[in-house]
């Protein structure tokens, strides 16, 4: 079979600017594995063509052949060359068989996840010592696991005691965590208008009353904060100030600023969840690292990793880290330390934050896809994670649109899904439609394609009707 791929220089030029030169042409060759440019069992460039088309040794090209092979997705075959080599849950699957196309689902494409949890499997299973200490009762986990996400946290410029670190299974346990200590029932906390839903169910569970704060271009509304504040007398605030959920808005720092004294002012707690997906040259550091002795920052791997693994921390005021323990305590004992264990193995390993590249690649396609199809089609949206925030326009009816996508079997989540069911607010005319639920780039954008098709076709129905 002849080898498809085309490698341009220029790509692979500026790769290496963020990379080893064998990582960077690793890295381009596993994007268009991932795009279905380079199909299983394909056959991949012969190493010396490729090495002087690159202007690089024979020896780089082998290296990054090399490293393909050790992340499964390539296989050398003696004489005849490397070719593509997939697991089956790597390969494309037939989008004849797809019968449902999830926008609705927060979650980031399966990009080679499988192997640095199976790399990081196989290590743990040579290793006896180890395995002895995660089957070992730790209520507060493995000093060396925190020592380690500490270490982690500063190469993302996010300054700590390791002490500071309490392991939580999921953010969610997070969120009721920080409830439960900071709040007795029928306390006031306060949050985003539009929010995560998890911070409603945790609220409900502790007995306390959850306040919607409007949200305005820049964040939160000041002036109705501060009058909420006066008159509430809040315990908390929650708050997504890096890429705010559902909305995709960005805090300003003027904003978070502003927040933090008011914070001061009034007496109540902030909780800063950071768990969604942000591309990098978007990402911002905490704001927690301008007051950690008000702050309660949450995050976790399930959006750059997987969820299913309920790997999670918070870093917690110190006048609050025993309260917190003893919650954590009181709720399940202790958290399991075999998943994070796992964790340190592949944050330490060459092969996550190549898989993070991988991911940061995909989703800039995927964002500017999105954007470019709903721009054509007079609609306006912000993109800048996993998901995309979609406006529509006065004409069309959130509802009936919602209807008309689930009798396509799409599946999106309407703006309502993201109020506080107790709250009576006129209903958002916008969706949340998520980016990363397809594994693949040919199923993102077969599914794209049937998402434009279907605004199409109901364009026309309401034209009709009108």
């Amino acid at each position: 079979m002849n080898t498809i791929i085309e490698i341009s220089k220029d790509a692979f030029d500026k790769a290496c600017l963020a990379h080893p030169k064998y990582k960077a042409l690793a890295l381009l060759i596993e994007q268009a594995i991932q795009s279905g440019e380079l199909p299983n069992r394909q056959k991949l460039p012969a190493q010396r063509l490729l090495a002087d088309k690159l202007e690089i040794t024979h020896g780089t090209v082998t290296r990054a052949y090399d490293l393909l092979e050790k992340k499964g997705l390539v296989n050398a075959k003696l004489g005849a060359g490397t070719y593509v080599n997939l697991p089956s849950s790597f390969v494309t699957s037939d989008v004849s068989a797809i019968k449902e196309y999830d926008f609705a689902s927060s979650m980031q494409p399966m990009l080679g996840q499988q192997m640095l949890v199976k790399n990081a499997l196989n290590e743990l299973a040579q290793d006896l010592i180890s395995i002895e200490e995660v089957m070992t009762y730790s209520p507060n986990g493995l000093r060396k696991h925190r020592q380690i996400f500490s270490d982690w946290l500063a190469s993302k410029k996010i300054q700590i005691d390791k002490d500071d670190i309490t392991f939580t299974q999921g953010a969610q346990q997070g969120i009721y965590t920080c409830l439960q200590i900071l709040t007795k029932e029928n306390d006031y906390i306060l949050h985003e208008e539009l929010a995560y839903p998890g911070v409603f169910r945790a609220a409900e569970a502790r007995g306390v009353n959850p306040l919607s704060v409007p949200l305005t271009a820049e964040g939160l509304d000041l002036a109705v904060l501060e009058e909420y504040c006066q008159k509430f007398r809040p315990k908390a605030l929650y708050i997504t100030p890096n890429i705010q959920n559902p909305t995709n808005i960005q805090y300003s720092e003027k904003q978070l600023s502003e927040i933090v004294k008011l914070s001061e002012k009034y007496q109540f707690y902030i909780i800063e969840d950071d768990v969604n997906y942000c591309l990098p040259e978007n990402w911002k550091v905490p704001l927690q690292q301008q007051a950690p002795d008000r702050i309660f920052y949450l995050s976790s791997l399930s959006k750059y990793v997987a969820g299913g693994l309920r790997i999670a921390f918070c870093l917690v005021p110190k006048q609050w880290q025993q309260a917190f323990n003893m919650s954590i305590h009181s709720q399940c004992w202790m958290v399991s330390t075999l998943n994070f264990e796992l964790a340190i193995r592949f944050l330490r390993s060459e092969n996550f934050q190549h898989n993070q590249s991988l991911l940061e690649g995909e989703m800039r396609y995927r964002q500017g896809a999105f954007h470019a199809l709903v721009e054509k089609h007079g609609f306006r949206s912000r993109t800048g994670g996993l998901n995309a925030w979609l406006e529509l326009p006065s004409h069309i009816n959130v509802n009936q649109l919602n209807n008309f996508f689930a009798s396509k079997n799409i599946k999106v989540r309407t703006a309502d899904l993201f109020r506080c069911p107790t709250a009576s607010l006129p209903s958002v005319n916008c969706f949340r439609v998520s980016l990363g639920g397809f594994n693949s780039r040919v199923d993102f954008e077969n599914a794209l394609s049937e998402f434009e098709n279907a605004l199409i076709q109901f364009n026309r129905q309401e034209d009709i009707v009108i």
